[in-house]
């Protein structure tokens, strides 16, 4: 191979980084599951099978993003390796669409999705560090965008919902339809009610105004003013 100018040098180093990078995601798992798997071996079988299965899925995960990369790198009409570059992307609004899903739960609730589908034409244009030639790529991408999901209850239950939340508890202590009547105005009206009938009494046999009967004397005359 050539030697390589700083700028291809530059994107050989970051195609191997991401290589090195699902590698390693892709062989932890890989390993983790191999680990897991013989629960039922011992120790030491477990650790070299983790490190021999997560090792060789590493491996060929490095081998096809770095060669998958670096193809894309290479100059379509120079053949120089890592001298292609993204310069630009540009992306153009083809459609969009007002889309809706309905999913039944299981407590007999209905889910309403909805989203707008979007569709995007895609330019892309590379451009060669060493011939300077200039490549496009296009491209058709669909994305989500003002995503929403709505549960709808069924009928019975929204009607107990709604008339629960609308009601207000009245403050006039009145009794409404379907509910009791408080027991504390009641109470209250007949203490009320006790206490002012002594009091009645009390102001009656001390008004000055009123006349008073003399009770019987020992001759069973009465005298009257």
């Amino acid at each position: 191979m050539a030697e390589l100018s700083a700028e291809q040098e530059e994107l050989r180093r970051s195609i191997q980084k991401s290589a090195i990078i699902w590698a390693l995601v892709i062989g932890g798992i890989a390993g983790a599951v191999a680990y897991w798997l013989l629960g039922s071996q011992g120790q030491t079988v477990r650790t070299v099978a983790a490190l021999v299965v997560g090792g060789g899925a590493g491996f060929l995960m490095f081998r096809q993003v770095f060669g998958s990369k670096a193809k894309e790198a290479k100059c379509e009409k120079c053949g120089a390796a890592f001298s292609t570059t993204r310069t630009n992307k540009q992306e153009t609004l083809v459609s969009s669409e007002e889309k809706e899903t309905r999913e039944r739960q299981d407590d007999g609730a209905t889910k309403f999705s909805r989203w707008t589908e979007e569709k995007f034409d895609v330019v892309e244009t590379y451009e060669c560090s060493s011939c300077g030639y200039i490549s496009t790529r296009q491209s058709q991408i669909t994305r989500r965008k003002d995503e929403e999901s709505v549960i709808e209850q069924p009928h019975g239950k929204v009607a107990q919902v709604s008339t629960k939340s609308s009601s207000s508890r009245p403050s006039s202590g009145k009794a409404v339809p379907g509910k009791s009547a408080p027991i504390e105005n009641t109470r209250e009206k007949s203490s009320r009610t006790r206490a002012a009938k002594p009091l009645a009494a009390r102001s009656t046999s001390n008004d000055p105004a009123r006349p008073q009967r003399k009770q019987k004397g020992p001759g069973g005359s009465k005298s009257r003013p």
